[in-house]
């Protein structure tokens, strides 16, 4: 098993260290990790060259480098601590270079063979945007399945944390390891939908459009399938 770990911010953490604790049960992995913004500190320029053109950012190298990695890997882990209610702004810095993939327009077909894991925590009970922001990008990849894990721990330090709340995450974190060890066989339900939806426009409204013609070429809007 491959992952490609991506964290939202450099600091090692709270957040950080629940990714330890999912990665650590999974000895066998072999783990790609990359932190914001220093491993991507790029923003998006808006040149809109990766939806007209080929389906990669052509300003920022970084991106390039990561979105390889995210390929090659079996699961994705993103992780945010929140930030103004929301997800850092490195990690929705990092995620605004691949919309072109997302599955309204040129999506990725390796990516409809992966899981992926979301990883955000709080100050209080605030940490669900964060989390839907993180997944919003991995289901509209097209990812198989996605596994989600958020925490209000009043604290920001993992050295003070209750042991109570430790058991907890403890635990999540081995039942996470497990539903990522056993893999998926295709993609969940929600993803199929999304799929099916978005094809069913790009065959009867968005026909002569670029992100058409892209679904035409791999012969999604006929009988293959990107899982297939």
């Amino acid at each position: 098993m491959k992952i490609c770990a991506i964290y939202g911010t450099e600091r090692r953490g709270c957040t950080w260290h629940i990714a330890q604790e999912v990665l650590t049960r999974l000895p066998e992995a072999e783990v790609t990790e990359f932190f914001l913004p220093r491993d991507c500190p790029d923003s998006c320029v808006s040149c809109f060259r990766c939806f007209n053109e080929e389906n990669h950012c052509y300003h920022s190298e970084p991106a390039r480098k990561i979105l390889a990695a995210m390929l090659e890997a079996d699961v994705i882990l993103l992780t945010s601590p929140v930030y103004a209610l929301h997800l850092s702004g490195q990690m929705k810095t990092f995620l605004d270079h691949y919309a072109n993939m997302w599955m309204v327009h040129k999506p990725n077909g390796e990516m409809f063979r992966k899981q992926g894991v979301v990883i955000a925590t709080a100050s209080g009970p605030v940490y669900r945007a964060a989390l839907r922001e993180m997944k919003d990008s991995l289901d509209f990849w097209g990812a198989a399945r996605t596994y989600k894990l958020g925490y209000a721990l009043m604290e920001i330090s993992w050295d003070r944390l209750s042991p109570k709340l430790k058991r907890k995450i403890s635990g999540q974190a081995e039942q996470t390891a497990a539903r990522l060890r056993r893999g998926v066989a295709g993609p969940c339900l929600k993803t199929r939908l999304i799929f099916y939806a978005i094809r069913l426009m790009f065959r009867h409204v968005w026909t002569d459009s670029p992100d058409a013609k892209w679904w035409r070429e791999h012969g999604w809007l006929g009988r293959e399938r990107p899982w297939k």
